[in-house]
């Protein structure tokens, strides 16, 4: 079997959903309310033009609420799995056909029209959903990536002009981490530290003790930890973890994608999402630089 492609974790957030479902209700009222599609100013004669505008009005509200339904679903699903394209062009055409299902029932159930055409009429209310949704969906999507290797290029180059501008940043004696109220909680030795786990508003750190492995549940956002100590070592692997790169033992690849493992037993293999394997690489890089550790790129290659 073939290694699964995923799709990038930026595009699955919450607000990057909600612009797309946004920018698809948009689209699909003014496409309803000019082009007038399925017949649908048939459906119930007589209608004045302001009429047939609520009715579109109400027409697109409802079938939007099947695809914000459908995208929080989503949401929730990849917060815990990745997303593999074949799922993800599945899951665009189970949208298609809910909504051009909706579409087909609408003049039946709500206008009270003959049903005998009904499969028609959703083979016809497919079609036309289909250029409704993949439409926005492809602009949105398109526009999202190009946003996204913007900020890439930009993140790039601050940090190269910080690298020219100011020497590399030595460990820290200790890893100091404050809570959401600016209190200090715990303070770690650089080679203790492991890496943290987002946990709703909270971040768990996991840290060795007595040769085992610790926890420790911190309020705070993996956002702020990220900012204050991407330069000395912990990057995000991960959009649920930072990882301590002066504790892993290797990069390899398996059935689940790529997983960073550590140099202490016990610890779990943490991973690699597409969206952050240049910063990966990169740090990797990084550490072999600073000590020979072939072993880093053993299963990767």
């Amino acid at each position: 079997m073939g290694t699964k492609h995923y799709i990038p974790d930026y595009l699955t957030t919450r607000q990057n959903l909600t612009r797309l479902v946004l920018w698809t209700a948009l689209y699909a009222w003014l496409f309803i309310s000019i082009y007038q599609p399925f017949n649908s100013r048939q459906w119930v004669p007589d209608m004045t033009e302001l009429q047939y505008f609520l009715f579109g009005t109400l027409v697109v509200v409802t079938a939007m609420t099947i695809i914000a339904i459908s995208r929080i679903g989503m949401c929730y699903y990849c917060k815990k799995h990745s997303l593999s394209y074949f799922q993800y062009a599945l899951w665009v055409a189970a949208e298609i056909m809910g909504t051009s299902l909706f579409y087909a029932l609408f003049p039946i159930i709500f206008v009270h029209n003959d049903g005998e055409r009904f499969l028609s009429s959703w083979g016809s209310a497919a079609i036309y959903t289909f250029f409704i949704l993949l439409i926005p969906y492809a602009i949105v999507i398109l526009a999202l990536i190009m946003f996204h290797y913007r900020d890439q290029l930009e993140a790039i180059e601050a940090r190269k002009q910080a690298m020219d501008d100011e020497p590399q940043n030595p460990l820290p004696d200790m890893f100091n981490f404050y809570d959401d109220k600016n209190e200090l909680k715990l303070s770690l030795r650089p080679d203790t530290l492991y890496y943290l786990e987002a946990a709703d508003n909270y971040v768990m750190i996991h840290y060795s003790a007595q040769g085992k492995l610790q926890h420790y549940m911190l309020r705070a956002t993996l956002r702020d930890i990220e900012e204050k100590f991407q330069d000395v070592g912990l990057r995000r692997t991960h959009r649920s973890y930072i990882v301590n790169f002066s504790r892993v033992k290797l990069l390899k690849r398996t059935n689940e994608g790529l997983m960073i493992d550590f140099d202490m037993e016990g610890v779990p293999n943490i991973p690699v999402s597409k969206t952050y394997m240049d910063t990966v690489m990169e740090q990797l890089v990084n550490a072999r630089e600073q000590e020979d550790d072939e072993t880093l790129y053993q299963h990767f290659k």
